[in-house]
């Protein structure tokens, strides 16, 4: 269909036609998207890969090859926007809501889902138990929709300021269950804890010990193919809502990452720190284990 539609309609158009996407860069909804808002016919007939000449067979084969997995949330806004609902602004007037440190943990103990916003540097130095750490400075409602649950209430944690903007990215993917955010950001609570961040030898050094951790790969999985590191555990970040019982080490592509620093959160959401379980990230990811010397392979134990 798409296939049609491109050739018997789009390109039937002159070349001045403009062209004004509504998906961009980064989007979880197609692949090797462009970053430019606006474009014209005759420009994408030179620059678009799925508009080169090709048979039917050659361009669906070409389109559905490594799509990006569609986030659960995909079909739940699809119900949603099926159904008569609050505006935006209506449900930003009822979820802008401070609470205090006490109302955080009431809400928590009855089922909220703590949302750290903040950029992961600042959430590895301090944050508070049980919280998952997804910043605003990335892929931040992709991951929202895919990590937290739409059907539970959700508190968030974030630098003054950004309480707004946190709740409203999450309004636009129609998770509008937000209890309310903490007064005052992390400065107003009281029992915080921070993210382990081991360096490759370190890690190495554990994983090679009597009592070794689990260690996560979550990353893609063209990535772990690529290079993995022996006796690691391959499991997506998008799989990682199910929770993970274990002393765990995750590793992704760098230190830079925010998959990260979001994913050793999710077990410490699943149990909490005072279990005597706790979780930590390869600072520097597979690239300074690289750097480091420390031996590769093709694959890894997957899941």
């Amino acid at each position: 269909m798409l296939y049609a539609s491109i050739h018997d309609k789009l390109l039937t158009l002159p070349d001045a036609t403009q062209v004004v996407p509504a998906h961009g860069a980064g989007s979880l909804c197609g692949k090797a998207i462009s970053k430019e808002t606006v474009s014209t016919i005759g420009a994408q007939r030179v620059l678009n890969y799925a508009l080169q000449p090709m048979s039917k067979q050659a361009f669906i084969e070409l389109v559905t090859a490594d799509q990006p997995d569609a986030p659960p949330y995909f079909t739940y806004d699809a119900v949603l926007n099926s159904r008569k609902r609050p505006t935006l602004d209506q449900a930003l007037a009822r979820e802008l809501k401070p609470l205090t440190i006490d109302d955080v943990r009431a809400a928590v103990a009855s089922g909220a889902q703590l949302l750290d916003t903040r950029d992961p540097v600042e959430f590895a130095a301090a944050h508070m138990a049980g919280s998952i750490n997804i910043g605003l400075g990335g892929q931040y409602a992709t991951w929202a929709g895919t990590l937290l649950d739409p059907s539970r209430p959700i508190v968030i944690v974030a630098d003054p300021g950004a309480e707004t903007q946190s709740a409203m990215r999450l309004g636009r993917i129609g998770f509008d269950r937000v209890e309310g955010f903490l007064e005052g950001g992390l400065a107003a609570a009281t029992d915080v804890v921070t993210t382990d961040r081991l360096s490759p030898h370190t890690a190495a050094e554990r994983m090679a010990g009597p009592n070794p951790p689990l260690v996560i790969d979550i990353r893609t999985p063209g990535e772990h193919a690529g290079k993995s590191i022996d006796g690691t555990m391959h499991l997506p970040l998008s799989g990682f809502a199910s929770g993970v019982r274990a002393t765990s080490i995750a590793i992704a592509r760098s230190w830079s990452s925010a998959r990260a620093a979001i994913a050793p959160r999710l077990p410490r959401a699943c149990f909490s720190e005072r279990d005597g379980r706790t979780s930590a990230r390869l600072a520097g990811g597979i690239a300074a284990w690289e750097a480091a010397g420390l031996p590769l392979s093709g694959s890894g134990q997957s899941r």
